[in-house]
């Protein structure tokens, strides 16, 4: 009876995603014991990032924020080195927010890149580290998981708290126009579901 019991909490957990909130050791993603014993400088982090294929942050635009868009707020590139103004993009897109502490933000991870691959120049994805202590960390487990596209970082939750967010992962789907069209609550379960998602809210074939 007890095990059964851990089981279904375990189910539960995956399905409701993990609450904004890291646990008390902050990580780590376990991916090098390198990590865990020595604190990356900035230029380590922006070299990091370079050589897993993360790309650096695009230049931000002058277009105005819109209503029912994302907060017209400022995030630093994953790893450091520049910035990019979330309020004025658009889409086709679809924003990840995620943290390497969370379970199912990892267990969603393939689906995500292979996702990617399959829509490069159809849409833009775009990964939003929210509320994790350990940046260095966060590098290392988006090389591991593949993720050849922009990352930003968002330490104190200034993007993630105007939209209400308090579990991760969450997605969402902005149209051309900037507005978000689609909200997904917990992880993918399959690329096969983004496709499916990005044909109805974005209507673009992948």
């Amino acid at each position: 009876m007890k095990r059964v019991l851990v089981l279904l909490t375990v189910m539960v957990a995956m399905v409701a995603g993990c609450t904004t909130a890291p646990d008390s050791t902050g990580g780590p993603a376990k991916l090098s014991p390198a990590s865990a014993s020595s604190t990356p400088t900035p230029a380590d982090l922006i070299a990091m990032r370079r050589s897993a294929g993360i790309p650096d942050c695009p230049a931000s635009t002058n277009l105005p924020a819109v209503k029912g868009g994302l907060p017209d707020v400022e995030l630093t590139c994953l790893g450091g080195g520049s910035t990019l103004r979330l309020g004025g993009l658009r889409g086709p897109m679809i924003v990840n927010f995620w943290a390497q502490w969370c379970q199912p933000c990892r267990a969603e991870s393939p689906h995500l890149r292979e996702f990617n691959q399959l829509a490069k120049g159809k849409v833009t994805l775009l990964g939003i580290d929210g509320n994790d202590p350990r940046e260095d960390y966060a590098v290392e487990f988006a090389a591991v998981a593949g993720w050849t596209y922009v990352q930003l970082y968002d330490l104190d939750k200034i993007s993630l708290s105007p939209l209400g967010l308090n579990s991760l992962p969450h997605t969402m789907f902005i149209d051309a126009n900037g507005v978000i069209v689609y909200h997904q609550v917990g992880a993918f379960g399959s690329t096969d579901q983004l496709r499916a998602l990005a044909a109805q809210y974005l209507k673009v074939t992948v």
